[in-house]
């Protein structure tokens, strides 16, 4: 019972996942933590592990000890590197500890590369039987180092394409899959590459320097991630060598290449929205770390706001239909800020603004907000002047809409921009700072143009 079953793995869906989660949870209360395991251990590992990590505490302990610490290592091992790494997070270092305590060193230590930098040192040290090669653990979270593999095919540039096969031969027990084979000389140094259908198309005697091809892009182990991820989109890579002074050490396969993109998209969305990574269950404190920060920054910010609404008391009292719309102003500056932000950002990461000019593109973005405040400002006019029966009002609705319109567009473009120039990441501070623009200014044009044309309103 301590080892899946090979014949087949089931694929489940969200819905599915958490039925069984549900059904894993009553036979472990009801005592029958086998029939548990039973349940789980034909699904594919990364589906396991989302399961054991949803469950209790205590659950989740006595689970991984029916199924075996080998077989529960083993099945870590199988995940990509990001999901293996939020699974252990929940997981806590006692429990990897005493998982990996019984597994064979060579295999411990396969796991803990799979692991944030932090815990798997925390693991590391915490063994009871100590594991004398922990090199690879100095690898930093996010970095090419964590993503890479160590067993890959490789030839070198004086071999023919029988080595190649035989090269593939002796790796035909991994579960990564590689579309090229790389070439090296005698001093391990990266020469090239040789595509699978190639060596396919190609007679066995077939000199390996009459196959070879470019290689497009290397890293190193420092190499961040998110790096690894714009090599990927840019240049439609399948698979990325990690080199060291020249020489091949590791590649990162297909599969975890695509993670690292999914991963930095997701990144950048969160940093657009002023979040942090977090798990909806996860424990209270971990999301008051992430969340409290930008809160009370914002905080800071909205009082800006109430500031200059006090500035205009004595025009709110004599036009009190004025606070009614408020929210009308600066709701669509700030929705028309963050799509701009949004767009700009992500452009960035893209790298879709190479040689673009900054001017240009404020151009074009305050344009963009004048066409749509136009049109805006003449629906909010019409909606002021049949609810409230006054023109005066109408129009002075309808200029401040225009007005923050064209601010929303210039600052959503300006901010980032301007962040990215002094080296500051734009995805970072800019929404809080946009919202902050686009609310002040709103309410200055809105209640600005009010004192000016109270006569008109009043």
């Amino acid at each position: 019972m301590s080892s899946p079953k090979s014949d087949s793995v089931q694929t489940i869906s969200p819905s599915e996942l958490e039925e069984i989660v549900v059904e894993v949870k009553k036979l472990i209360k009801d005592g029958d933590e086998h029939s548990a395991w039973e349940r789980v251990r034909d699904l594919h590992p990364a589906d396991v592990w989302t399961i054991v990590a949803a469950l209790p505490r205590k659950s989740r302990n006595t689970l991984v000890q029916v199924m075996s610490a080998d077989t529960a290592a083993w099945m870590l091992r199988q995940m990509n590197p990001v999901e293996a790494s939020r699974v252990a997070a929940r997981l806590g270092s006692r429990l990897l500890s005493f998982m990996l305590d019984q597994a064979p060193p060579r295999k411990a230590l396969e796991t803990l590369e799979r692991l944030p930098t932090p815990l798997a040192r925390e693991v590391a040290e915490s063994l009871e039987v100590p594991l004398e090669d922990k090199g690879l653990l100095v690898q930093a979270h996010d970095t090419a180092g964590a993503l890479m593999v160590i067993e890959f095919p490789s030839v070198t540039i004086d071999d023919r394409s029988e080595a190649a096969f035989d090269r593939l031969r002796d790796l035909k027990e991994t579960r990564y899959k590689f579309t090229h084979v790389f070439v090296v000389d005698d001093d391990n140094r990266l020469a090239g590459q040789v595509s699978i259908v190639d060596l396919a198309l190609a007679r066995i005697e077939t000199p390996i320097r009459e196959l070879i091809t470019p290689i497009l892009g290397e890293v190193e182990a420092e190499t961040p991630a998110a790096e690894c991820a714009r090599l990927r989109r840019h240049y439609n890579l399948t698979q990325l060598p990690v080199v060291e002074n020249g020489q091949l050490i590791g590649v990162i396969p297909a599969e975890f290449l695509l993670t690292a993109v999914v991963e930095e998209d997701t990144r950048q969305m969160l940093r657009v929205a002023s979040a942090s990574r977090e798990t909806a269950d996860g424990p209270l404190s971990a999301s008051i770390r992430a969340r409290l920060p930008w809160l009370t920054v914002n905080l800071g910010t909205t009082f800006l706001a109430a500031a200059t609404i006090a500035l205009f008391e004595s025009t709110l009292v004599q036009v009190v239909a004025l606070v009614t719309f408020l929210p009308v102003v600066t709701g669509q500056g700030g929705i028309g800020g963050t799509q701009t932000l949004t767009l700009i950002v992500r452009s960035i990461a893209m790298g879709e603004l190479a040689g673009v000019e900054a001017r240009r593109l404020l151009t074009r973005e305050a344009l963009l907000g004048l066409l749509h405040g136009l049109w805006l400002g003449l629906l909010v006019a019409i909606i002021a002047t049949i609810w409230k029966q006054n023109l005066g009002l109408a129009l002075v609705l309808g200029v401040a809409t225009v007005g923050s319109m064209v601010i929303a567009g210039s600052v959503g473009a300006g901010v980032p921009l301007f962040l990215r120039r002094i080296g500051v990441d734009p995805a970072v501070a800019s929404a809080i700072i946009i919202t902050t623009f686009t609310d002040v200014f709103g309410l200055l044009l809105l209640l600005g143009i009010s004192s000016a044309l109270v006569s008109l309103i009043v």
